[in-house]
C-alpha cells in the first residue's frame, strides 16, 4: 500500500439532533455514552450554530460553506444545483474516493445532493434507484435543472416498483406494530462494507454518513425506549401526540407531562443514534483508520419539544433549533478539548480544505482549485485552525409546509403568525431575531437561555446595534443562480414527507 498524504474525512450527521440533549453537552440524562467517550478525544465546539433551520438549506450550507441566501436551497427549490463547488466535489478533485449514505428523502440523488460522490446510497431504498418521477417531470419543465439525469430504463422502473412495494409494506404493516428503524441499521450495514473496502485502498476517503433517528415521529427500538422509560411511563408514552401541527393549531392540547414523555422518547432516539455511531467508531478504530482520519459528528438543526409553544423545527430560530452539537476528532486526536467561541456548521468546509491542501504531486500546493473554492466560503476554518466568529447568522426563509397548505388543513387556526421569514444574529451574549413583517426580538442568551424575556424595547441601543449588523450582512449577500422553483410531489415522495411531518 502506498503512502497516503491526505487524511480521510468522515462526516457523520444526525438529523434533528439538538446540542443540549447530548450528555457531553450537559444534558441531565445519560443519552450519549459513546459520543461522550469520543468527545474526550475530540474538540467539542460548545457554541456551534446552524445557518439554517431545516434540512435542505442546512445541508446545502455544510456542503458549500455558504449561507442559505447564497446557495438558494429551500422549500421552493430543494435542489443543490447552483454553480458553487460542493465539499465532495472538492475532495474528489483532490483524489479522494467519495462515499455518501442518506436516510432523509430531501438529501439524495433526486435533489442533486449526490454531486461529487463516487458512491451514493439511500437507506430508505431496498434497491438503489436514482430517479424520481416527480423530479423527472420537473426536469422536463426546466432546462436549467442540473440534477442527476439517469434515464428511466427498465431496470430503474423495476427498482422503483420494488421500492414502492417495500415502502408500502413497512408503512402499513410494520410501522403500526413495532418501533421503526429510520434507516440506521441499513446505514451501518452499508458503512461496514465500505470500511472493509477502505482498508485495501491507497487513496484517501471522504464519507458522508447520515442518520435520521431523532426526527419525528419518535419510535425508538425497544431496548432504547426502555432505557429512558419505565413500564408505566412507556405505556403512556405510546399514546402521546406526535403530530406537531395538531398541537400548534390547538386541535390537540398537550400538558407539561405530555412533553416530558415526548422528550424521553426523543432521548431514546438520540441514544439509538449514539449506539449506531459507536459501532462505526469501533470499526474505524479496529481497522486503524481512526487516527488517519478527521471524524466529525454534527447535525443540521434541532427540535422544539414544547419550547416556545412549538413542536418540530419549522417555525422558529430559537436556541433549540439552531444550537448544534459539533465534535471534531482531528487526526491522531490532536487539538482535543473544549472550544467556547462562536462557530457555524458551514465552517466545516473551509476547515476540511485547510486540512487537505491540494498538491501538484510533488508536495507543492496548487492554487487554481483551492483559490476558487476559498472565494465562495462565507466563513473560515474552525478554531484552532482559525479564529472564532464575532457573530453568527441563521435563516428561516421559507417554512414547510407552506401557509396555504396549513390553512387548508387547519382552517380554524390563524397561521399568519408564522407567515414570515426569520433571521437571527447571535453574539456570545445576545441574540436578535427579525421577522419579515417587522417584528424584533432581543434575548440575553446567557442570562436567559430559554429566551423567555424579549428585551428589544428595553435595550433599544443593543437592538439597534444588532439590527445594523444584520442589515450590513444582508447587503453583502449575493445569491447564486439556481434552476427550478417548485417541487412536484409523486405519491411515494408525498407519503415519505408526510411520515416525517412535513406535509401533515
Amino acid at each position: 500500500m502506498g503512502m497516503q498524504r491526505q487524511p480521510n474525512v468522515i462526516l457523520i450527521l444526525v438529523d434533528t439532533l439538538r446540542g443540549d440533549h447530548l450528555s457531553c453537552y450537559g444534558h441531565r440524562r445519560l443519552t450519549t455514552p459513546r459520543l461522550d467517550a469520543f468527545a474526550r478525544q475530540a474538540r467539542l465546539y460548545a457554541s456551534a450554530i446552524s445557518p439554517g433551520a431545516w434540512t435542505p438549506p442546512s445541508h446545502a450550507s455544510i456542503f458549500t460553506g455558504t449561507y442559505p441566501s447564497r446557495h438558494g436551497v429551500d422549500r421552493m427549490h430543494p435542489y443543490l444545483d447552483a454553480s458553487l463547488t460542493t465539499l465532495p466535489e472538492y475532495l474528489h478533485e483532490l483524489g479522494y474516493r467519495t462515499y455518501g449514505v442518506s436516510s432523509n428523502y430531501w438529501i439524495g440523488t433526486a435533489t442533486g445532493f449526490d454531486r461529487g460522490f463516487d458512491v451514493f446510497h439511500h437507506s430508505w431504498q431496498l434497491l438503489q434507484a436514482h430517479t424520481n418521477p416527480a423530479l423527472e417531470r420537473q426536469r422536463r419543465r426546466d432546462r436549467e435543472y442540473k440534477g442527476a439525469n439517469t434515464p428511466r430504463t427498465l431496470d430503474e422502473r423495476v427498482r422503483a416498483f420494488v421500492n414502492r412495494c417495500d415502502t408500502t409494506f413497512r408503512h402499513y404493516c410494520c410501522q403500526p406494530l413495532h418501533a421503526d428503524d429510520k434507516g440506521a441499521a441499513r446505514v451501518n450495514r452499508v458503512v461496514r462494507r465500505w470500511i472493509r473496502e477502505w482498508t485495501r485502498m491507497d487513496t484517501p476517503v471522504f464519507a458522508f454518513i447520515h442518520y435520521m433517528e431523532p426526527h419525528l415521529p419518535y419510535h425508538p427500538p425497544g431496548r432504547f425506549r426502555r432505557r429512558h422509560l419505565d413500564a408505566r411511563l412507556e405505556k403512556r408514552a405510546r399514546a402521546v401526540n406526535q403530530n406537531a401541527l395538531k398541537f400548534i393549531s390547538g386541535r390537540i392540547p398537550m400538558t407539561a407531562e405530555d412533553f416530558d414523555l415526548l422528550e424521553h422518547l426523543y432521548d431514546a432516539e438520540v441514544s439509538y443514534a449514539d449506539h449506531c455511531i459507536g459501532e462505526v467508531l469501533d470499526q474505524l478504530r479496529a481497522t486503524r483508520l481512526l487516527d488517519r482520519s478527521v471524524v466529525i459528528v454534527t447535525s443540521d438543526h434541532g427540535e422544539n419539544l414544547g419550547d416556545h409553544g412549538l413542536m418540530d423545527h419549522m417555525f422558529s430560530v430559537h436556541e433549540p433549533i439552531i444550537r448544534m452539537p459539533l465534535l471534531v476528532r482531528y487526526p491522531g486526536g490532536e487539538h482535543a478539548g473544549i472550544e467556547d467561541g462562536l462557530v457555524q456548521t458551514h465552517d466545516l468546509f473551509p476547515t476540511i480544505a485547510a486540512l487537505t491542501p491540494p498538491t501538484n504531486g510533488n508536495g507543492r500546493h496548487t492554487v487554481h482549485t483551492d483559490g476558487a473554492v476559498a472565494a465562495q466560503f462565507q466563513g473560515g476554518p474552525l478554531p484552532p485552525l482559525g479564529p472564532a466568529r464575532d457573530y453568527t447568522i441563521t435563516e428561516l426563509n421559507q417554512i414547510q409546509p407552506p401557509i396555504p397548505i396549513l390553512a387548508r388543513r387547519f382552517p380554524n387556526f390563524d397561521w399568519s403568525l408564522y407567515d414570515r421569514p426569520l433571521r437571527a444574529i447571535r453574539t456570545a451574549t445576545d441574540k436578535y431575531i427579525r421577522g419579515g413583517q417587522g417584528s424584533e426580538e432581543l434575548y440575553a442568551v446567557i442570562a436567559d437561555p430559554g429566551e423567555r424575556n424579549n428585551l428589544a424595547a428595553v435595550r433599544a441601543d443593543r437592538t439597534a446595534e444588532l439590527r445594523a449588523r444584520l442589515d450590513a450582512w444582508e447587503t453583502g449577500i449575493t445569491p447564486v443562480k439556481t434552476g427550478a422553483d417548485a417541487l412536484e410531489l409523486d405519491d411515494d415522495l408525498r407519503r415519505r414527507l408526510e411520515d416525517l411531518g412535513y406535509l401533515q
